[in-house]
């Protein structure tokens, strides 16, 4: 069975077995390099001759309360719809 999509993140830190595994129609030795970084992958869809390297954000730098707080001053209650259409049970 074949999959569609596959990732493989820190490509760089994986050994030759692991991306032959992985990606069995490339030469391990020719895949692309990536940046040695947090959030580096390497990414193949159907289609693509050979896996492009991409970039995922480091969600470790994020700060979540701030985030939650702006987006709670952003979101109105009132945008939402009214759920009045529920029977009551008897």
């Amino acid at each position: 069975m074949q999959f569609n999509n596959r990732l493989l993140m820190a490509p760089n830190a994986a050994d030759n077995d692991t991306k032959r595994m992985l990606f069995p129609m490339s030469d391990p030795k020719g895949l692309p390099l990536t940046e040695n970084v947090k959030g580096s992958a390497l990414f193949y869809e159907n289609g693509f001759v050979m896996p492009k390297p991409v970039y995922f954000s480091n969600m470790s730098t994020i700060d979540i309360p701030r985030v939650v707080k702006r987006i709670q001053k952003q979101v109105d209650p009132n945008w939402f719809l009214s759920e009045d259409y529920w029977e009551e049970p008897y």
